[in-house]
């Protein structure tokens, strides 16, 4: 039975046939993807399964094996699947290519977010701020959650070769796992930071046109 632990939101996942697609249009799809999974606009494909939230088939790529996700970690494979890397892999594009388009977008943040209605919301700027900020935060936990796990396993790296050569081949299994966990926690966290201070400062300027204005 699928547990429903998290609101339901809009999926977003390629438009298919991906693979007939050119190049740049790939490139808009993923730059529109991965900002609207940012904002927490769309979601990536999957559910819930015994407690854990895994990707669709459409979703899984290579990239998605090296996440594994725990009972205290129920939402690892989301998580990534909202990161740069994934969504380029997702379309196919070079994941360089998407950051700069990444980029060049949100240096176009300016004016007010409508509602599906057509009416005027919150400025965009402020939209984007929250989102960020929100994203950010929970980047930061996932992060607190991976140096608590990792944490063991690096005590017992620093007395590494005491151990028998089956305890030995158990424990750098278990560290190159925990280090790939970690490292993709922390790039996480490095995005989601870069896009925090863009988001902040979008606003900042934003409020200090508004003032002028007014």
């Amino acid at each position: 039975m699928v547990a429903s632990e998290a609101p339901a939101q809009e999926k977003s996942s390629p438009r298919k046939p991906i693979e007939l697609m050119p190049e740049n249009d790939r490139l808009a799809l993923a730059m529109e993807t991965f900002l609207a999974r940012e904002l927490r606009q769309a979601s990536p494909a999957g559910d819930w399964q015994d407690g854990i939230w895994r990707p669709d088939p459409e979703e899984r790529r290579a990239c998605c094996s090296e996440i594994a996700p725990t009972a205290a970690n129920k939402q690892a494979l989301e998580a990534h699947c909202r990161t740069i890397l994934h969504v380029a892999t997702l379309f196919d594009v070079p994941t360089t290519a998407l950051k700069r388009a990444v980029r060049a977008e949100r240096e176009k943040v300016t004016g007010h977010a409508t509602d599906r209605g057509g009416r005027s919301d919150k400025p965009q700027a402020e939209v984007f701020f929250e989102a960020s900020r929100a994203a950010r935060d929970e980047a930061y936990a996932q992060l607190r959650r991976e140096a608590v796990r990792f944490g063991p396993v690096q005590e017992r790296l620093q007395a590494i070769g005491s151990e028998g050569p089956e305890a030995m081949a158990a424990l750098l299994e278990a560290a190159g796992i925990g280090l790939e966990r970690y490292v993709l926690a922390l790039e996480y966290a490095t995005q989601t930071e870069t896009a925090y201070r863009f988001a902040q400062a979008a606003r900042d300027k934003y409020r200090s046109i508004q003032k002028d204005v007014d």
